[in-house]
């Protein structure tokens, strides 16, 4: 056998090799030919010579054994058994019988046209086997040829269903071979191709022979799309029969590199950068609108012009200094620059530069991308200024701002908050670091407080204090919303002020307000001097009566000790009394800071109605009280709230000394609709009218001969400052009420 290059591509298979296999090929075949042979001439030898059938049967019989046998094996065995037939022939069916002698001529014939017939056919017969094995093994190699090939063959027929189709263009598509054959070959092209597709197919059919190509999408089994170029042509076989041979060339890569060039392409002609292309001798060589809009110079008139036309004369320098740079294969990033347009405007640039090499490497020019950042350069000046200005006005307010995402835990600090928190400005700030700050009793509240909005994303408003490395302390109010950033994460955005200053102010304005609050108690005290030392003078009276009758009891012969005792206890009882009256007018006078604690309000009201009962007894005044039980307690003052219901108290029976009869003074207390206390004092007196009820809380303004003006507006700060509210409004037919509200307080009394 021939060393087949097409076998030597296909398998990489040597010559010497193949020759190798060939030769143990034959030799494995004629042993086996022989094996054989020698078997079934016995066997046909002891059958025919049984039979007794005569030599010219025998030999045919013979001749058939030999031509079977030559088609497994060569003409060398065949000849070989050819030979050992003769001889067995002449021993068992020739005259003398068991003998190689042979009596008749002709049997001498006979046996010699045996070995010629039995070469003959023997030849003729291992010819045909050979040239089967060759056609056998060509089609086998083109077999190989056709599955192993890198590219796509199709066999179709002229209704476009696959009759074959190589493992590599099926694998390139998704399939097996079995999964495409019988179908029609329409379903592995795009939907929208296949109109083209038949089309082509149309034109092989009526072009015998000719060769057609057309380049077409192929959809692969998974979706995606394949790009080929199709090479067709129909053939007709030897039966007859007309079939479409198809050659496809993936073109995948070609085809979208063609796409990628053109919208490289369409790129640089619709970008607004200016991207411009020059040689190693400074000319240019490209330029596109973006450079024309730019620098105003339009393609035809700028390209082979020096690059320094463009280029202001005080950084012509630059130019030598970029090629050297290029030579040694560096890409300059973007960098800030000045050039100069047509029109001589100085244009603010951001020039990125990059080799450009041929196939061999040689460097052959440079392309410049240029983007104008005139107007970003004013901007930035511009973000600049606004920078300074807030840093300004952050320092003389007090303001920082401040950034926090919550799930990085990343924070940013203004300048004026690391002031605030007297931190050095290269401290990365932390939540940490901020907590060090807080005020030691203040930190947990805070700490739970950043908690809970950091999972509800709720407005962050709150005041706390900072404790100083000095010692100091600064009181801040932080306020700031939640937004959400680029990655949809919770941030918030907001603010930081010292209030230390605002702190102080109150707390001076808060001890003035309890200053003056104080002279007002003392004032409406003085004002009530006579009730006082009535109600002072009773009890004294009683003393001394009491006295006098436990002297009596005891001075007589038989002193009466429980008489004498009922006197004494009479005596303590009305001391008592004359404490308690010294008592809340001490504390109603003493100065002293404010201190809130749980109370009920009717108490409150009745230790006030005790002070002045002998005040609205001689006025002649009727007092009811309607006091609710089921009002809560009060987180308050309670000297602040007694000098409210004092204030009010008294203001009503002044009103009413005016008129000469039906003089009532109504006290009541319920509770309100949002579960706090409401408290009204309605007198009968000649009422409000419009002027007086838009000015009567005012500091300073008043009714009275001899006011000060400063009741009323006192009692309002003072409800104010509880949480609560006052207000009047006239009664009808006559009289005026006076309402105040307050909460319970259970907010401030938790904190």
């Amino acid at each position: 056998m021939k060393f087949d290059p097409l076998r030597q591509a296909v398998l990489g298979e040597t010559p010497g090799r193949a020759m190798k296999r060939d030769w143990r090929s034959k030799a494995w075949r004629s042993a086996a030919q022989l094996l054989l042979g020698g078997i079934g001439l016995a066997l046909l030898t002891f059958v025919c010579f049984r039979l007794g059938l005569n030599l010219a049967t025998t030999s045919f019989s013979f001749l058939i054994l030999i031509a079977l046998l030559s088609l497994m094996g060569g003409l060398f065995g065949s000849v070989v058994l050819s030979i050992i037939a003769v001889g067995t022939l002449n021993f068992f069916f020739t005259q003398p019988l068991f003998s190689l002698r042979m009596e008749y001529p002709q049997d001498i014939l006979a046996l010699i046209a045996f070995l010629t017939t039995s070469v003959i056919v023997s030849s003729l017969t291992a010819k045909l086997s050979k040239v089967a094995e060759e056609l056998r093994q060509g089609e086998a190699q083109w077999r190989e040829v056709f599955e192993h090939n890198p590219a796509m063959y199709f066999i179709i027929d002229p209704g476009g269903t696959v009759l074959s189709v190589n493992a590599f263009g099926a694998a390139q598509l998704g399939y097996t071979v079995n999964e495409l054959v019988g179908q029609t070959v329409l379903n592995v092209f795009f939907e929208e191709d296949r109109e083209v597709v038949q089309k082509h197919f149309s034109v092989c059919l009526a072009n015998l022979g000719q060769s057609n190509s057309c380049e077409v999408r192929k959809i692969r089994k998974n979706g995606t799309v394949l790009w080929v170029r199709e090479n067709a042509k129909a053939l007709r076989r030897s039966d007859k029969q007309l079939n479409v041979l198809i050659v496809c060339e993936d073109i995948t890569e070609h085809y979208e590199a063609g796409i990628e060039l053109a919208r490289l392409g369409s790129i640089v002609a619709s970008s607004e950068d200016a991207i411009i292309s020059k040689g190693l001798d400074g000319r240019i060589t490209s330029w596109n609108a973006g450079a024309t809009r730019i620098f105003g110079y339009q393609a035809t008139e700028i390209i082979g012009q020096p690059i320094t036309r463009i280029i202001p004369p005080e950084l012509h320098a630059e130019e030598p200094e970029i090629l050297t740079r290029l030579r040694r294969g560096e890409r300059i990033e973007s960098y800030e620059t000045v050039r100069v347009a047509k029109d001589g405007r100085r244009i603010d640039m951001a020039v990125t530069v990059s080799p450009m090499f041929d196939k061999s490497g040689n460097l052959v020019g440079a392309s410049k991308v240029g983007r104008d950042t005139t107007e970003r350069q004013r901007r930035i000046e511009e973000l600049r200024r606004s920078e300074a200005y807030l840093a300004e006005a952050q320092r003389i307010s007090h303001t920082g701002s401040f950034g926090w995402n919550v799930a990085t835990g990343e924070i940013a600090w203004s300048e004026e908050t690391f002031r605030i928190f007297e931190c050095d400005g290269a401290l990365k700030p932390t939540m940490d670091l901020m907590l060090t700050r807080v005020h030691p009793d203040d930190r947990a509240r805070v700490r739970q407080f950043l908690e809970h909005v950091s999972v509800n994303g709720e407005v962050l408003d709150f005041e706390h204090r900072l404790l100083m490395p000095g010692g100091s302390i600064k009181h801040l109010h932080v306020v700031a919303h939640a937004v959400k950033d680029a990655s949809d994460k919770l941030e918030f955005v907001g603010a930081v002020m010292d209030i230390t200053a605002i702190r102080r102010a109150e707390e001076e304005l808060n001890q003035v307000r309890a200053e003056l609050a104080r002279v007002a108690r003392v004032t409406t005290l003085g004002e009530l001097t006579a009730a006082i030392a009535h109600e002072v003078n009773q009890p004294l009276t009683g003393l001394a009566s009491s006295g006098n009758a436990c002297l009596h009891w005891l001075s007589g012969e038989t002193p009466n000790l429980q008489a004498a005792r009922n006197s004494v206890e009479r005596m303590i009882n009305a001391s008592n009394r004359a404490g308690e009256v010294i008592s809340r007018i001490r504390a109603m006078v003493q100065k002293s800071s404010t201190s809130r604690d749980w109370l009920k309000i009717n108490d409150t009201i009745f230790e006030v109605i005790a002070l002045i009962r002998s005040e609205i007894q001689g006025n002649s005044i009727l007092l009811r009280t309607e006091l609710s039980n089921d009002v809560p307690l009060i987180y308050g003052d309670r000297i602040q709230l007694q000098q409210v219901i004092l204030n009010l108290l008294m203001n009503a029976i002044e009103a009413m000394s005016a008129i000469g009869e039906h003089r009532e003074l109504l006290v009541r207390s319920v509770k309100d609709d949002s579960n706090g206390v409401l408290v009204e004092v309605r007198d009968s007196g000649p009422g409000l009218d419009q002027t007086t009820l838009d000015r009567l809380f005012e500091a300073f303004y008043t009714t009275k001969t001899h006011g000060m003006g400063m009741g009323l507006a006192i009692s309002r700060t003072i409800i104010a400052t509880h949480g609560g509210r006052l207000w009047a409004t006239p009664d009808s037919p006559r009289g005026a009420i006076f309402r105040f509200t307050l909460p319970t307080g259970e907010d401030e009394a938790s904190s």
